[in-house]
């Protein structure tokens, strides 16, 4: 009896959880689709000491699909890739306290020269 009612009194907290994790890994995905859209759109803003407004707003709005476009393929490559929440660690990460690391997250050690090659 005990064990059933601490059962359903912890499974509003894991769905709590996990419902904080999917928001999390949403917004950090976003990210990373938002920043070649707003680098593209910037450069689409330069359009408009260019051009008319009317063909400057067609060329913003092309550079904003590419750059929507380019985000995605990014945001999807860094899922396959490396992981969001592994991308952004890695963003985030301090080299200097942590150590480098490759492609592959591991730790890069400073090469070790042999005393006879120098």
């Amino acid at each position: 009896m005990f064990k059933k009612t601490f059962s359903y009194l912890l499974k509003p907290l894991e769905w709590h959880v996990y419902v904080l994790a999917i928001l999390v890994v949403s917004i950090l995905y976003l990210q990373i689709v938002i920043s070649p859209l707003l680098l593209m759109s910037f450069a689409g803003l330069f359009a408009f000491g260019l051009f008319e407004p009317q063909v400057a707003m067609v060329v913003l709005g092309l550079c904003s699909c590419v750059g929507l476009g380019l985000g995605i393929w990014w945001a999807e490559r860094v899922r396959r890739t490396h992981g969001v929440i592994t991308f952004h660690a890695y963003l985030l990460s301090t080299p200097e306290i942590e150590g480098w690391r490759d492609s592959s997250g591991k730790v890069v050690r400073k090469r070790q020269y042999n005393n006879a090659s120098h």
